[in-house]
């Protein structure tokens, strides 16, 4: 992708190594994020035959949600350079893009400890937005079981469905992580990402596992709740922040350009994998 590529009059992206943040209205980076995720998808089917695509809770992705649900406009996908089969799209005269719902698998990137209709369940969000308004198994669907009472218990679970989806036998060896081929994630104004949050120095620096229970008072709402590690989430293809708040947008910039280096988000660096950072413009 080349910077002259993704330029408009009212948005602004730079690229530094691996990564790119893009900045714009609230409408502009909901439609590119949206564009990108349906053309990583694509190539993700076409490179190993399916998706695998990690969700985020929160407030921000919501709009991000109805857009994959909706659909993006196949004028968007080529403003970007972003080249999918268009006979996929056949019904629908190509004009609008579509998710492969049918080679997608959806996972979780940390979920609070709450039952599953609560409002603050992070599937419930997934669940409205999203999930009501297409067509996908059951089957390709993994939510963390967060509402057992044992957390280490749910922890266990979800990584060995995790582990059973990336080796049909079960016999990954512990020191490999999954390789998810998209993590959307989102940012907290304290700079965590996920359920990882600068107080909890021993969630931040776990490496044996790949999904814990954590238990954040300070959080927003606080309780326990079950989260990805840092290194399965940098063992990504591709990690994608997505955040409309304007506070947010200027911590994301000083992340991103690593003035600011002491927050879990400043961790996220993928090994092989590119990151993206989608900001409402300041």
């Amino acid at each position: 992708m080349q910077k002259d590529q993704h330029n408009t009059n009212d948005a602004v992206m730079k690229t530094v190594s691996q990564k790119l943040l893009y900045s714009g209205t609230e409408s502009e980076i909901t439609e590119h994020a949206a564009a990108l995720i349906i053309f990583e998808a694509y190539r993700a089917i076409q490179d190993h035959g399916r998706f695998s695509l990690v969700l985020s809770g929160g407030k921000s992705p919501k709009l991000l949600y109805r857009q994959l649900a909706q659909g993006v406009a196949m004028e968007t996908l080529e403003r970007y350079a972003f080249q999918i089969p268009r006979n996929d799209n056949a019904e629908n005269k190509d004009t609008r893009a579509f998710m492969p719902w049918n080679k997608t698998w959806l996972f979780w990137g940390d979920e609070r400890s709450v039952p599953v209709g609560h409002p603050d369940c992070n599937y419930r969000l997934v669940r409205e937005e999203l999930l009501s308004q297409v067509t996908i198994s059951e089957k390709h669907i993994f939510r963390m079981p967060a509402e057992l009472n044992d957390g280490e218990v749910a922890a266990k679970v979800y990584e060995e469905t995790i582990r059973t989806f990336f080796s049909e036998d079960g016999s990954l060896p512990p020191k490999h992580y999954p390789v998810f081929d998209l993590i959307i994630l989102g940012l907290g104004e304290d700079g965590h990402t996920a359920s990882l949050f600068a107080d909890n120095a021993f969630a931040l620096q776990k490496t044996e596992k790949w999904v814990i229970a954590v238990n954040e008072p300070l959080a927003n709402p606080p309780g326990k709740r079950l989260t990805l590690t840092m290194p399965v989430i940098n063992h990504a293809r591709n990690v994608l922040f997505f955040t409309r708040d304007k506070a947010k947008a200027t911590l994301a910039k000083k992340i991103f350009f690593e003035e600011e280096q002491k927050v879990p988000a400043s961790l996220v660096k993928p090994v092989n994998g590119k990151t993206f950072w989608f900001t409402v413009q300041l």
